[in-house]
C-alpha cells in the first residue's frame, strides 16, 4: 500500500491487536507519525483522510485537559472518543477510514466518513478480525483466500461496480459509508451513525432564501477544505460543480490555483473533450492551468496498472486515473466537484424518476421483479404514436420500473439486466437484489420523488461508483481527492431546500446555477451535461482490441470460471462486427477479467507504468 502512504509507515503490536499505516502527509506533516495515542497509550489510532473540523474540536477538548502529543487531525479522534465513547462519531466533518484500539475495553472501532469517500473492507479469517485500505492488502496477507464472489459478479454485471456490504472477493465485506464496526470479545456489529438527510415537512421553499444558503455553505465547504500544508489544486472539467469549486478556492489562496483537465485529439475523440469549456474558466479566473491530452497509446500503455489500482472491478474508473494522473505531478491534494448533480438533481435520468415516481407512486408497491418485467413490456411501446397523455404516461411507467427499494436499477445507471446476466454467467442462477441496507437508508416515499431520488443517487451511484473510483484511482498516484460539495455540513443545509428548485421548469441544478450567476458566465451554468467520458468504443476497435481479444478469449475465460465462453465470444463478435450497442457489456467484462489477471493471478505488486 505504498502508493496510498508513500512518505512514512508505523506499526503498533501488543498481543491482541496489531495496527499498521503508511502516510500520505498532509496535515502536520514533521509531526503526525502514526498509529497515534491518548496520554496514557491505552488508546491507539490509525487514520486515513481529514478531519475539517479539527481545530474547533481541539480547543474544546484542551479546556477540558486533554493534553495533545502532535498538531495532527487525527488526534482528535482519541480524545473525543475518551469524552464521548462510540458517540464520538457522531461530531466528525471529514473524509475518513479509521480504527480504534482501546487496550482497556478489549474493543476495536472501525468507521467510514458519512458518503463513503475514504474506503476500508474487513473479513473474519481464522478467528482473527482483519481490515485495510484496500483488497489487495488483504490478499497480501495470506489468510484470504482469492476467490471470487459468484453473487458479486452479478451485481458487478447490473450495477458497475460491488455495492456493499459485498466485495468482489468472498467473505470480504465493505463497511458501508456512514458505519461504525465494533469488534469485542470475539462479537462484531456494525450499525449506522449517519444517513443522508431527509427533507423536512417545512422545506425552504423562496428561491432567494434557497439560492444565499446554497452559497454561503458552498462557501464555507470551500474554505474548510482548504487546509493543507501540501501543494493543492483542483480537477476542472469546465462542468458547473468543477468551476464554482475554482471560483471559490481561487479566494483563498496567495497565489495562482492550480487547475487541472484532461481532453483528447483526433477526429473521433475530439466530441468527448471539455477542454474548450476548462479553458473559458481556467482565464476568468487566472489559474495555473495544465492541459493535459491523454492520447490512445497513454492510455493503452497503462491499462494494466489501472485495472491493478481498481482494486475492484469497476466499469468507469480510468477517466479518474488519467485526472489524477496529471495532478499528481504538481500537487499533493486536489479539490474535486463530485457530488453537485446527485445533490441537486444534475442527471438526465433524475428527470425520469421524478416524473415516473409522482406519475406511477402506486406501483412502488409492486414486486421488483414485476416491475422490471413490466420495464422490458413498456419498452416494445411507440409513445410516438400514442396521443401525448397516454404517452406520458407510459414514460412514466417506464421511469417508475426503475425504481426499487434497494438501488437505482440496472435500466437507470447499470450494464446488464437479469436477462442478460443469466445468459452470460457460469453457472447461471438468478442474482439476488443488491444490498440489503440501503432501503434502510433511503426508504420509499413516492410522495416527494425529488428528494427520494437525490438521495438515492447520494448512496446508490456516488457512494458506490463515483467515490469508490475517485479514492483509488487517485491514491494509484498519491494524491488525495477532497470533495467539497460533500461537506456533511452542506449536505445537511442543501436537504432543507425544496427539490423542487433542485428541478425546476425542466432544469436540473437550477437553485445551484441561480447562487453562482455572479461567478460563472451562462455558457458554463447553462451548457449541455456531457460528464467527463473517454472514447473506449473507438480505441476498443483500434489499439485496445487485442488486449481486448486477448483476456476475453475462451480457453481463457474458460480457465476463469466466471463467465460463459460462448456467450463471451458471441458478444466479441457482435461488437467487432459493427454493433456500438454492445461496447459497455463487452468493456465490462474485460474490465473483470483484466482485473483479476492482475490482482488475483499475480502475486508480485504490478510496476507502475509510466505514461507521460
Amino acid at each position: 500500500m505504498v502508493h496510498r502512504g508513500p512518505d512514512d509507515d508505523g506499526f503498533y503490536a501488543d498481543g491482541r491487536v496489531a495496527l499498521g499505516f503508511r502516510r500520505l502527509s498532509i496535515i502536520d506533516v514533521a509531526g503526525g507519525h502514526q498509529p497515534l495515542a491518548n496520554e496514557d497509550g491505552a488508546l491507539r489510532l490509525v487514520f486515513n483522510g481529514e478531519i475539517y473540523n479539527h481545530l474547533d474540536h481541539r480547543r474544546q477538548l484542551e479546556r477540558r485537559g486533554h493534553r495533545f502529543q502532535t498538531r495532527s487531525d487525527g488526534e482528535v479522534i482519541l480524545h473525543l472518543y475518551e469524552e464521548r465513547g462510540v458517540d464520538f462519531v457522531d461530531d466528525l466533518n471529514g473524509i475518513f477510514a479509521f480504527a480504534l484500539w482501546d487496550a482497556r475495553q478489549d474493543r476495536l472501532l472501525l468507521a467510514r466518513d458519512h458518503h463513503g469517500v475514504k474506503p476500508l473492507y474487513w473479513t473474519s479469517q481464522q478467528g482473527t478480525l482483519i481490515f485495510a485500505s484496500e483488497i489487495k492488502a488483504l490478499l497480501a496477507s495470506g489468510l484470504v483466500p482469492r476467490v471470487i464472489d459468484p453473487e458479486a459478479v452479478a451485481q458487478y454485471l447490473a450495477y458497475q461496480v460491488v455495492p456493499p456490504p459485498l466485495s468482489i472477493i468472498e467473505g470480504v465485506h465493505v463497511l458501508p459509508p456512514g458505519r461504525l464496526l465494533v469488534h469485542a470479545r470475539g462479537r462484531t456489529t456494525v450499525r449506522a451513525y449517519w444517513q443522508p438527510p431527509v427533507e423536512p415537512a417545512d422545506p425552504v421553499t423562496d428561491p432567494h432564501d434557497a439560492q444565499a444558503l446554497v452559497r454561503r455553505g458552498l462557501e464555507d465547504a470551500v474554505r474548510a477544505q482548504m487546509m493543507s500544508e501540501r501543494p493543492l489544486g483542483v480537477f476542472l472539467s469546465g462542468g458547473v460543480d468543477s468551476s464554482a469549486l475554482v471560483a471559490l478556492a481561487s479566494q483563498h489562496v496567495a497565489h495562482r490555483l492550480k487547475t487541472f483537465s484532461v481532453g483528447f485529439v483526433g477526429p473521433d475523440e475530439a466530441v468527448l473533450s471539455e477542454l474548450p469549456w476548462a479553458r473559458i474558466v481556467a482565464d476568468r479566473y487566472g489559474t495555473d492551468h495544465e492541459e493535459f491530452v491523454l492520447t490512445e497509446r497513454m492510455f493503452l500503455e497503462a491499462l494494466p496498472h489501472a485495472l491493478w489500482a481498481m482494486d475492484q472491478p469497476t466499469s468507469d474508473a480510468i477517466n479518474s486515473y488519467w485526472v489524477s494522473f496529471a495532478a499528481a505531478r504538481e500537487v499533493t491534494v486536489a479539490l474535486s466537484g463530485t457530488g453537485g448533480d446527485e445533490l441537486f438533481l444534475g442527471y438526465d435520468r433524475d428527470a425520469r424518476l421524478i416524473e415516473g415516481a409522482a406519475a406511477a407512486s402506486a406501483l412502488l408497491d409492486l414486486p421488483v421483479g414485476y416491475l422490471r418485467g413490466l420495464a422490458r413490456r413498456l419498452d416494445r411501446v411507440d409513445t410516438a404514436s400514442l396521443w401525448p397523455g397516454a404517452a406520458r404516461l407510459v414514460e412514466g411507467l417506464r421511469a417508475t420500473a426503475l425504481l426499487d427499494r434497494e438501488f437505482v436499477s440496472p435500466r437507470a445507471m447499470g450494464i446488464y439486466d437479469d436477462h442478460e446476466r443469466l445468459r452470460i454467467l457460469h453457472g447461471a442462477r438468478a442474482p439476488r437484489a443488491s444490498s440489503g441496507f440501503l432501503g434502510d437508508d433511503v426508504p420509499p416515499n413516492a410522495a416527494e420523488p425529488g428528494d427520494w431520488v437525490s438521495r438515492l443517487e447520494q448512496r446508490a451511484y456516488l457512494s458506490y461508483v463515483l467515490l469508490r473510483d475517485i479514492d483509488a484511482m487517485a491514491m494509484a498516484h498519491s494524491l488525495e481527492v477532497r470533495v467539497p460539495l460533500l461537506d456533511p455540513r452542506f449536505t445537511e443545509a442543501m436537504s432543507r431546500i425544496s427539490w423542487r428548485l433542485k428541478y425546476r421548469d425542466g432544469t436540473g441544478k437550477w437553485v445551484l446555477k441561480q447562487a453562482l450567476r455572479d461567478l460563472l458566465p451562462d455558457d458554463i451554468l447553462f451548457r449541455r451535461k456531457m460528464g467527463f467520458g473517454l472514447p473506449y468504443y473507438v480505441w476498443m476497435r483500434r489499439s485496445v482490441e487485442p488486449y481486448v481479444r486477448d483476456l476475453l478469449a475462451p480457453d481463457r475465460v474458460r480457465r476463469r470460471g466466471v463467465f460463459r465462453p460462448d456467450a463471451v465470444e458471441a458478444l466479441v463478435r457482435r461488437f467487432y462486427g459493427g454493433d456500438d450497442g454492445v461496447w459497455r457489456r463487452v468493456w465490462t467484462l474485460m474490465v473483470l477479467e483484466g482485473w483479476a489477471d492482475q490482482v488475483l493471478d499475480r502475486q508480485e505488486v504490478a510496476a507502475h507504468v509510466a505514461a507521460a
